[in-house]
């Protein structure tokens, strides 16, 4: 009898235990998968935007400080260069009494200039004037000129006497082409390269002087010239 009474509370705790966990399943919410739909949209090939051309700037290009006084113009800097100012003896030399003729020359102190440059071609001066000049080629000459004991000497002008002399004259005048930039600024370009040597800008409005301004200036070529 006990035995039977034993095996029935058994059943009867598992009966009791079946219900409790049939309750909790019931009141456990449900998971709910939800299904989400994700169009697929093709994306327009990027266009290949180009840069823009680079704007160049503007060069602004200078102006000389003096007026009447000629300037070198370095490109790659975009800056001017100062000239020497020297001075100059307008000398008369009679060749035998005046029979061989007779040779002006200016001749100025120290056989080289301290302002020298290492180019043979593309050589650019600037030159403000005062606004009254109409023809600059006409006012300011361009001379080579040649070392002579100790010092820089070029014919200017020379008269044939009766008898023939073999005296050549010394130096040259260098032609040069002129650019107006703006009011009174100009541009002196040279058409031909130049050797290398001692040159010099003078005035010449008034050759009646005695004693002339050089603007002078040297040229060296580079090795690979």
């Amino acid at each position: 009898m006990k035995k039977n009474k034993g095996l029935l509370l058994f059943w009867l705790a598992i009966f009791i235990a079946v219900i409790n966990l049939t309750a909790t399943a019931q009141t456990k919410p449900k998971v709910r998968y939800d299904t989400v739909i994700v169009k697929h949209v093709t994306a327009p090939a990027k266009k290949t935007v180009k840069p823009k051309p680079a704007v160049p700037q503007e060069i602004i290009l200078p102006t000389p400080e003096y007026i009447n006084q000629p300037y070198y113009f370095d490109k790659d800097g975009n800056k001017l260069i100062k000239l020497e100012n020297a001075n100059a003896l307008l000398m008369t030399k009679k060749k035998t009494l005046g029979l061989k003729g007779a040779k002006q020359f200016l001749s100025m102190d120290a056989p080289s200039s301290k302002i020298r440059f290492i180019a043979k071609k593309e050589i650019v001066f600037f030159i403000k004037t005062s606004g009254d000049v109409i023809d600059l080629t006409s006012y300011i000459k361009l001379y080579q000129f040649i070392p002579v004991d100790q010092k820089r000497e070029v014919t200017v002008n020379a008269k044939e006497g009766l008898l023939s002399d073999k005296d050549e004259a010394r130096g040259k005048l260098m032609s040069f082409s002129v650019k107006m930039l703006s009011k009174d600024n100009y541009q002196v370009q040279l058409p031909e390269q130049l050797e290398a040597g001692e040159y010099g800008f003078i005035w010449v409005k008034n050759m009646e002087l005695k004693e002339f301004t050089v603007f002078a200036f040297g040229i060296d070529w580079r090795n690979s010239d």
